[in-house]
């Protein structure tokens, strides 16, 4: 009978932590508010601005260097993939029609992204 109340308890605790983020929310787009090193609270001054289009393709300036590929959305996830690149994720923390929030893991350190149209 544990079996059961186990699974029960587990796919309530994922149902509640998973959120079903808009990808068409993404489309546009978003330049680098304010982005900061969790650890130091010590605020970034680089460029970070992203754009996302319909066809889950997306591109990134950060100032001298241009990345382009393809996105997707899993979970609390953005996931991309740059071309000829790796995967990358980021936890998306707040999405809507304005405002674009994740946090990423930078050489082993949690840093914030809050972005804007």
């Amino acid at each position: 009978m544990k079996k059961p109340i186990v699974l029960l308890i587990s796919l309530f605790v994922i149902s509640c932590t998973n959120t079903n983020w808009d990808k068409t929310l993404l489309y546009g787009d978003w330049k680098v508010q304010e982005w900061t090193n969790t650890e130091t609270n010590q605020k970034i001054n680089a460029k970070m601005d992203f754009t996302f289009k319909e066809g889950d393709k997306y591109s990134v300036d950060y100032g001298g260097v241009k990345e382009e590929g393809t996105f997707w959305i899993m979970g609390d996830y953005l996931h991309t993939i740059e071309k000829g690149k790796a995967e990358k994720k980021v936890k998306i923390t707040a999405l809507d029609k304005d405002n674009l929030g994740f946090e990423m893991n930078r050489g082993g350190i949690i840093e914030t992204v809050h972005l804007t149209r």
